[in-house]
């Protein structure tokens, strides 16, 4: 996806960081769901995020997919632990990208959390009360 983005235009271009528990939670959707993850974006009429292991890109699905937003070059191996924020550079491809920004970070997280729970539903069957020993409904 990010060789895809490269030939498109940049209006601007910022260093800034992704909270940890964001960038965890769409690495293991990642990793349980596969990868790229293509989603539309619920509330952001016409727009879709696709996510790989290189970059996060919200794209214009009825543009053609041109790119609005752009997440790449995580450096999340520069980091102390996983509950310290990624460094990365986002690229703003629209005028107005910067307002839909927290907007679209929020909505990844969400329908991912949703995805999962689809796929990995939690089992009420199969949690155990230790202190009781028996099994919980």
């Amino acid at each position: 996806m990010k060789s895809r983005i490269e030939d498109v235009p940049k209006l601007r271009t910022i260093s800034t960081e992704i909270e940890s528990n964001r960038f965890n939670q769409v690495r293991l959707g990642l990793i349980r769901l596969g990868g790229p993850i293509r989603m539309k974006l619920p509330g952001l009429r016409g727009m879709d995020v696709i996510i790989d292991n290189q970059a996060w890109v919200c794209v214009d699905r009825t543009l053609y997919d041109l790119p609005v937003l752009a997440w790449t070059d995580f450096r999340h191996q520069q980091r102390g632990g996983i509950h310290e924020p990624v460094p990365c550079q986002l690229h703003y491809y629209h005028v107005h990208a910067d307002l839909i920004t927290e907007t679209v970070l929020a909505t990844i997280v969400s329908v991912l959390a949703e995805r999962m729970e689809e796929k990995y539903p939690a089992r009420a069957s199969n949690i155990f009360d230790f202190q009781g020993g028996r099994q919980s409904a």
